[in-house]
């Protein structure tokens, strides 16, 4: 058989996916990423993270957009390797498509919180049954909580989750979620029946209780942490920065005569 005869290798959904993160996005994002994380490891990871979950590559084509700008903007790696933001694939029922859903995770807070340079200190943890813990309210608050390592560390067996944050200049604030506190979070959130709060959920309450840290309006934020808690999709209230679109919109069809995303009918 002639070479010019030698059937093509047929292109793949990953194929058409690398095409779209290394083409559309990149230069994008190298635009707004920080200096500590380049556009080649964010989009490197980014296709493996669709390799993990392959619903990533049937999300609309602005979803995993609007997900890899607001990574780029908060310079956080997506995925489970670091937990700083998670990608989670969400059926629409309104629209019919999956989209790409960006949820912040604990250490991305954490991250950002170091970052900001107004933060000494900031620490999370869950409490468990049979652990001593106390709070106090009013002129004087305060929080004790003694962790002991022969407790059920089940799930089901967490009481409450808290932040105490330590700032520069030496004062201090906290924030409790109760178990019933921590829940209601999940049950708003786009991801709670999938993504980290299944695989994490100990992680993911201690990333609500800093979260309604930060939302207290008591500690101080930088441009990007004030960002994230705005943009988390944890909450159904967050809305994402809003990007520019162009570059996408051959990506979007006129018309959805088979029910499929728009990513998802470009990978077909």
């Amino acid at each position: 058989m002639a070479n010019n005869e030698i059937a093509k290798k047929p292109v793949t959904k990953m194929d058409k996916f690398k095409d779209l993160i290394n083409g559309k996005m990149k230069e994008q994002v190298a635009a707004i990423l920080p200096k500590h994380l380049t556009a080649e490891r964010l989009c490197k990871v980014l296709i493996v993270e669709a390799s993990r979950t392959p619903a990533l590559m049937e999300c609309t084509t602005i979803s995993v957009a609007e997900s890899v700008m607001l990574s780029a903007q908060l310079g956080l790696e997506p995925g489970g390797t670091l937990g700083h933001i998670y990608f989670i694939p969400f059926n629409d029922r309104k629209s019919g498509t999956k989209v790409c859903t960006p949820i912040i995770g604990y250490k991305g807070y954490l991250e950002l919180a170091r970052r900001s340079g107004q933060v000494a200190r900031l620490d999370a943890r869950v409490v468990y049954e049979g652990e001593k813990f106390s709070v106090t309210a009013g002129l004087h608050p305060d929080i004790e909580h003694s962790v002991r390592g022969d407790v059920d560390r089940s799930d089901d067996k967490i009481l409450a989750s808290y932040a105490v944050a330590v700032l520069k200049d030496g004062s201090c604030y906290f924030e409790v979620l109760w178990k019933v506190d921590i829940d209601r979070v999940r049950s708003r959130s786009k991801a709670g029946r999938s993504g980290p709060w299944v695989d994490d959920y100990s992680k993911m309450a201690r990333k609500s209780a800093i979260r309604a840290l930060f939302n207290g309006g008591t500690v101080p934020m930088s441009f990007e942490l004030a960002s994230a808690v705005a943009s988390d999709q944890d909450d159904p209230h967050a809305k994402l920065p809003p990007i520019d679109i162009t570059p996408y919109a051959d990506d979007t069809p006129k018309e959805d005569t088979n029910g499929m995303s728009d990513l998802g009918a470009a990978l077909a």
